[in-house]
């Protein structure tokens, strides 16, 4: 599967920082695409307990859309382009420093976002304005079949008018279906990263209390010091230096997290002394469909999976200890996989 977070933001924000930092450095700059390795407590602990001579994270696309600034938004390609994106992460200067110039000549971080998003959605209205003349002029369509769509419409402009992002709406799957093709850019999760000078969480609860009504994904972090600490030699220095400064866990770890909601994701897990991997799938499929993510042979001749959830085997302490308790399973076709599942897959082809 292949779903890409765009990046994008003003000028001197700390993209691609921030891109360096999920990327370990190992990104096309030229192309603005990456691999984001994700930071996941639990894969680590599943690796430090089965001690495998192969290890295999998860790992996300990453594409940087780059900086987008009045001109930008006037010439308008820069939302064809975020369109195209499985969900956008917007990088929103925080971090004071006498060396790097702002764009709008001071730092306001709910200032730079109320701009942007006021932007998202005055595009995402004149999209909405302009399909529905479209619709009102077309003469090859029945009036039935231009109700539901000029309908559909008309609650985005009323939703929009409103203040609130598109991504705060239920729609039904014949209204999804609708809108499948459409360049709403509110209507992606997004995820909202401000650059901060250092570990400030107290940001996060004023961008709440300021805009209750966006359901965005917001996150504070010191990009610049996450990276230098990131590029620390050892596990074990990098989690004395996060101590050093009263942080439990990185930053990083809490936008991963972020990445794999905002794209509808979940994750599971197979481990064993040969490899420990861990694997995204979308949320809300059954186990032989999330086999088909290993090998589409296994999905075809599936059985059953045996399976056990992270949470019962960490409390437990070993899989002898967990079938003991009665909380190893045998799952079925008709299984919804969960996130945290520890899965072995039985077939026959």
């Amino acid at each position: 599967m292949s779903l890409s977070l765009g990046i994008a933001g003003y000028q001197q924000s700390g993209k691609k920082t921030l891109l360096q930092l999920l990327t370990g450095n190992s990104f096309d700059m030229k192309k603005g695409l990456g691999v984001a390795t994700i930071h996941d407590q639990r894969f680590r602990t599943l690796v430090d307990i089965y001690k495998p001579r192969k290890v295999a994270p998860a790992t996300i696309n990453i594409s940087l859309i780059g900086d987008i600034d009045d001109d930008i938004i006037k010439e308008g390609s820069i939302f064809n382009t975020i369109a195209t994106m499985d969900a956008l992460c917007v990088v929103i200067r925080a971090f004071t420093s006498d060396s790097v110039y702002h764009i709008k000549g001071s730092v306001d971080p709910f200032r730079d976002y109320d701009k942007l998003i006021s932007e998202f959605v005055l595009h995402d209205m004149m999209f909405a304005e302009m399909r529905i003349n479209r619709l009102q002029q077309d003469k090859k369509k029945t009036a039935q079949q231009k109700e539901h769509e000029i309908a559909l419409l008309n609650k985005f402009l009323q939703h929009l008018e409103s203040g609130t992002l598109l991504n705060g709406l239920q729609l039904s799957n014949d209204e999804i279906a609708i809108i499948k093709s459409y360049p709403f850019i509110t209507l992606k999760q997004l995820i909202i990263v401000f650059n901060t000078n250092d570990n400030d969480s107290g940001i996060i609860n004023k961008f709440k209390a300021m805009f209750p009504e966006h359901a965005v994904y917001a996150i504070a972090i010191p990009v610049k010091l996450e990276n230098e600490i990131n590029e620390l030699a050892s596990e074990k220095e990098r989690m004395e230096f996060y101590a050093s400064l009263n942080i439990d866990a990185p930053a990083i770890n809490l936008l991963c997290n972020a990445m794999i909601h905002a794209l509808g994701l979940q994750s599971f897990f197979t481990v064993g002394q040969d490899e420990v991997k861990q694997w995204l799938i979308p949320e809300g499929i059954t186990a032989p469909v999330a086999a088909g993510y290993i090998h589409s042979d296994i999905q075809r001749g599936f059985i059953r999976a045996e399976l056990m959830h992270y949470d019962d085997f960490i409390v437990a302490g070993s899989e002898e200890l967990l079938k003991k308790q009665g909380k190893f399973h045998l799952a079925g076709k008709d299984y919804i996989m969960n996130d945290g599942d520890i899965v072995s897959f039985r077939f026959n082809v």
